[in-house]
């Protein structure tokens, strides 16, 4: 399936066209203002036709609130559950390209809000902030004709670990999950982010955890608890897109591999010591092969470094920062069908 051509600035009144590739703000990074922007007036300017909606959760009752498009066609159409990142919430403007992609496609779109920015225990794929994301799975599908064996999920950051973290305890729902960046594990995270200046996240590690994840404690239990390393052994033979920018310092690249490495046979798995290189000298290691170009990254796309193939996962090492590319993930998500 092809994807969108979107043009984000309103005086220029190029119309979207179905067929070719979003070739202007490819990334979240080429978005106009921050990542963690939020402003339903511009959702309303790209999509009038974008609804606000509140969904009870079915954890505890209270109402969550949730962006939502749907043509309201008879044809049954796939689903795309979009995760904000960790420091957002709903309204975070860089997932207007995805919106733009069902509206053009007939695809319907949610944006839940799973408890909103990361900072409390409720959010950072607790409990309540994953059955938030089932929820919004169940409104769409009972309030649109929705093709059950095309409900994909995608995110960056603390919504990939979430995409993740989701697959993982309701593996059954999916049939693509899209991973840009993730955090695999937060007790590592923390450790790892102890030494960088973006500890502000340490600091909500700790306030949604109950405590400093130091191993062996009831924060660290907690912490494991919502990492997809503990669930993603559930998550073997729903096809998984995982991508990591080599030069990321926010969350190192290994992050991404170790999620790749529980995904796939032994015989598949990339060696600790490879990772270890990647990490230090933030380059592809010699003697790291892997499959060749990607076919879903275009020339305007980040540039593809690495690919690896096993089974239904899909690893990209690109080079680049902390970052998530709209068409790679769209296009991939096109082909994935259970």
């Amino acid at each position: 399936m092809a994807l969108v051509a979107a043009c984000n600035k309103p005086e220029n009144k190029k119309k979207y066209v179905k067929g070719e590739r979003l070739e202007q703000f490819t990334t979240t990074k080429q978005y106009p203002g921050k990542v963690a922007d939020e402003s339903l007036n511009d959702w309303k300017k790209k999509i009038p036709e974008i609804e606000q909606i509140s969904i009870t959760s079915t954890a505890d009752g209270e109402k969550q609130p949730a962006l939502y498009y749907d043509s309201g066609s008879p044809d049954k159409k796939p689903l795309l559950v979009v995760l904000h990142s960790w420091s957002s919430e709903y309204l975070q403007v860089v997932s207007i390209p995805y919106a733009i992609w069902a509206k053009l496609n007939d695809w319907v779109f949610i944006q839940p809000n799973y408890r909103g920015a990361f900072k409390k225990p409720e959010a950072m794929a607790s409990d309540l902030a994953v059955q938030d994301i089932i929820d919004a799975v169940n409104f769409a599908k009972g309030s649109s004709n929705i093709d059950p064996s095309r409900i994909y999920i995608v995110g960056s950051s603390g919504g990939a670990m979430t995409a993740l973290v989701t697959a993982g305890r309701h593996p059954d729902i999916w049939a693509g999950v899209v991973a840009w960046v993730p955090v695999f594990n937060l007790v590592d995270w923390y450790k790892f982010s102890q030494n960088y200046p973006h500890r502000d996240y340490n600091r909500h590690i700790v306030n949604a955890c109950g405590g400093e994840p130091i191993p062996g404690t009831p924060a660290a239990a907690e912490c494991l608890r919502r990492s997809p390393s503990t669930y993603l052994q559930n998550v073997k033979g729903v096809p998984v897109f995982l991508a990591h920018g080599t030069i990321d310092v926010l969350v190192p690249p290994d992050h991404s591999i170790r999620a790749y490495n529980m995904l796939v046979d032994s015989a598949d798995q990339i060696p600790q010591w490879q990772m270890d290189s990647l990490v230090r000298y933030q380059k592809i290691p010699e003697g790291m092969e892997g499959d060749g170009p990607s076919k879903y990254f275009g020339p305007k796309d980040p540039k593809v470094l690495y690919t690896k193939k096993s089974g239904v996962v899909d690893l990209v090492l690109y080079y680049g920062v902390h970052d998530m590319a709209y068409n790679p993930s769209l296009q991939w998500l096109s082909e994935q069908k259970k």
